[in-house]
Formats: C-alpha cells, structure tokens, sequence
C-alpha cells in the first residue's frame, strides 16, 4: 500500500473505532482458545502492520511474532517495542511446520501483492499445530471498492462464501464465518459508492488518501459502541452482511 498509510495506521490503531473494535473481537477469539488449551498461546501475525494487534496479545501474556513485507511497517513496530518480527512476502514465507496455536491474518490477503491467496493459506495452514487456529479478516464486496482500494492496494474484495471456499481447498475446517461492520454498512455504502463516483477513471495510488483517519472524539466513541454492541452479537449468531469477512478456521488434523 502506500507508504504513507502505514503512519497513518500506526497513529490510528489506538483509538480508531474500526480498529478498536477488531482487535476487541479479534482478542476475545483468541481468549476463548487459550481457554480451551488451558495455557497461553504461540501465536504468529501474517502481515502485522505496525504491530498493534501483536503488541495487544502479547500484553494478555500470549508469545507472539510477526511478519510483515514492509521495511516501513517493521520500523513503526519497533516503536511499539514489538520486536518479535522479522521481514518476509508472503507468497514465499517457509514457516517451520507444526509450530504455532493461533495465525492470525488482518486484512492482508486482499492486497494486490498477493499472487495466489490459496498458496498463501496452505503456506499458513502447514505452520500451525495440528488443530490450529486461523483468524482471518477481509474486505467485502466488489462493489463496494473505492479511492481507499486504490491508496492501499486492493486485489480483490471478498465475499464469505467465496472465502470459505478458498479456506477448505487449502486445507481448514471453518469454526465460525460471519461478515462485520454490518450495523453501520447503510452508511459506509453510500461513503464508499461517493467516494468511487469523485475518482471515477482514477486507477493510479499516488496521490490518492484511504479512509484511515481518526474521527472527532464524539463520533469515534458513538461508532465504537456501535461496533462493541455488535461484537456482543456475534457470540451468539452471525452476521449477513457487512464491510468485512470475519473467519475463524481450525487445521485439519489429517492433512499433514
């Protein structure tokens, strides 16, 4: 993506409701499983970003490193003392088979420089225990790509079936499969669809700003009651539809 977003991401991660709201949800999966096994967890970040997401399980006691392509998002992390991580593609990541309880993969296998999602999947399928845990999420709905595809790099956008497919050819079995952000979707349709309609005939990122920006502080906390009150919904049902593809899949323990 554009080099500039990683700053504002890094500045954003901490109090942006979208973030805010991911994570919470992303921490309480992860809570459950650690639960289950009765331990704390090893637990790998497939493209970390700036760390905030390691830097939150490690704080819950977790072990925890990452990855990431970007040299930039690498040094943003070491800013959050997360330095459990190290620089790596994707496309070509070798993780030592059987080694990790948890993977997680926050919006990353949407990105442009993404040759094979699949691959990528089965590559993270054989770094896991047996019985490990992905948790994926992903942008949604073709139509609903914008100027913010543009400044971060978008491939392609996600359905839930369509991702599910790809999670079971590459070897997992889907625990829970559900969109999000699907309380405010009415708005962000109509935010996006604009936004597309300003840029129309506009396919270059120099230039062009995603949509990563902290809100007024009154707003930023209305929107993250919205998402916390949604969260609470989906620990008892799943969601139709929404801005984004939340996935949670165990390894099969047959295929390796």
């Amino acid at each position: 993506m554009n080099l500039i977003e990683y700053s504002r991401m890094f500045e954003a991660e901490e109090r942006h409701w979208w973030y805010v709201g991911l994570h919470e949800l992303i921490l309480a999966t992860v809570q459950r499983e650690s639960a289950r096994l009765g331990r704390p967890l090893k637990i790998f970040d497939a493209g970390c970003g700036t760390g905030r997401l390691c830097q939150l399980l490690a704080a819950e006691g977790h072990q925890v490193s990452g990855c990431d392509v970007s040299e930039e998002a690498l040094r943003l992390c070491r800013l959050r003392a997360v330095e459990e991580t190290f620089q790596a593609d994707l496309n070509s990541i070798e993780l030592e088979p059987g080694t990790f309880d948890v993977i997680t993969s926050i919006d990353v296998l949407y990105h442009a420089g993404v040759c094979d999602d699949v691959a990528v999947l089965r590559r993270l399928q054989h770094g896991l225990k047996p019985d490990g845990l992905l948790i994926l999420n992903l942008v949604a709905y073709e139509f609903l790509r914008s100027s913010h595809d543009i400044a971060v790099h978008t491939r392609e956008r996600y359905t839930r079936r369509m991702l599910c497919t790809r999670l079971q050819s590459a070897g997992f079995e889907i625990k829970t499969s559900t969109y999000r952000v699907t309380l405010l979707f009415p708005v962000i349709a109509i935010y996006r669809l604009l936004s597309r309609l300003a840029l129309s005939g506009t396919t270059e990122p120099a230039g062009v700003s995603s949509d990563v920006s902290v809100p007024q502080p009154l707003i930023n906390r209305l929107l993250l009651k919205t998402i916390v009150l949604e969260n609470m919904l989906l620990r008892v049902t799943t969601l139709p539809f929404g801005s984004s593809v939340f996935v949670v899949a165990r390894k099969e323990e047959t295929t390796w």
